[in-house]
């Protein structure tokens, strides 16, 4: 019988919702959310409600996890008897928290993967998400390795976002720059490419003709997918998100799972308020 006792650890901005951290038992990595008067952890000292609300008035930009906090988590998943991690990061492209995951983890006893999603959002957390389903299935670490890892190469993450303003402000715009103010009511919708990097999947002008296009883009890579799951994520715009997870659910009602919850502070600080994303994680 296999002696392996596996840790989820992932990063805030994987965006795994509150109940499903929790009933997983997930270790989180929080984020720097630094406004003028101090820094945050995100999620842990700030929530995505306080978040947004000081957003509309005042500036915030972040920082990647510390070496001190992503060291405090892997010696309480140590002191709680684990021996081995499995470690979600969203993009090295975006982020340093994957790099730094990796080097951190050497120092340790413990046997830890840390997986690079090449995705941000729940784009990325599904895969922690997907972790947690195959520990508590009572796979094997290597065999939990592999077929995250495998999995992960075909999620797929989609946003809505109403501005680029905030995108540009924080100097993570990457590959849709070339879009910026140049169309008027262009509302881009923004995914991440085989790099991991932020590009324009869609083009669209006006709120109502962009949302259908999103909803296209998730039919698209749900596909003739046999087992899929699917997840909304809003920036302090939960109305909208139960109108896109109602579209959804009427047009695929073949899904798995569904997944709801809130955009976290760290990557609101990017894309700003009203932002929805969506993913589509394809088992097979």
């Amino acid at each position: 019988m296999s002696q392996e006792k596996i840790a989820i650890l992932v990063d805030s901005c994987s965006d795994v919702p509150a109940d499903v951290l929790e009933a997983a038992d997930m270790a989180l990595m929080p984020m720097n959310v630094i406004f003028r008067d101090r820094a945050y952890e995100d999620r842990v000292t700030i929530t995505p409600t306080e978040f947004y609300r000081r957003q509309a008035n005042e500036k915030a930009t972040t920082a990647s996890p510390t070496g001190k906090h992503i060291m405090e988590a892997l010696e309480r998943i140590q002191e709680s008897g684990y021996t081995h991690v499995i470690a979600v990061c969203i993009s090295a492209a975006l982020s340093g928290t994957y790099q730094e995951t990796q080097l951190l983890a050497a120092d340790t006893d413990l046997t830890v993967h840390v997986i690079n999603t090449r995705s941000v959002g729940i784009g990325s957390g599904f895969a922690a998400i997907y972790a947690a389903q195959l520990r508590d299935a009572g796979k094997s670490f290597d065999e939990i390795v592999a077929e995250v890892e495998r999995v992960t190469a075909q999620t797929k993450v989609f946003f809505y976002v109403p501005s680029l303003k905030y995108l540009q402000a924080g100097g993570r715009i990457g590959k849709v720059a070339g879009m910026a103010g140049t169309l008027l009511n262009v509302k881009p919708i923004i995914s991440c490419d085989e790099e991991g990097i932020y590009y324009p999947i869609a083009k669209v002008r006006g709120t109502k003709r962009t949302l259908g296009k999103l909803l296209d883009l998730v039919n698209d890579a749900i596909g003739t997918a046999k087992r899929v799951n699917v997840a909304v994520c809003d920036g302090a715009d939960p109305d909208l998100r139960e109108r896109v997870l109602t579209a959804l659910k009427a047009a695929h009602p073949n899904v798995l799972d569904w997944y709801a919850g809130d955009v976290s502070p760290a990557l609101g600080v990017h894309t700003g308020p009203g932002l929805i994303g969506v993913g589509v994680q394809v088992l097979d």
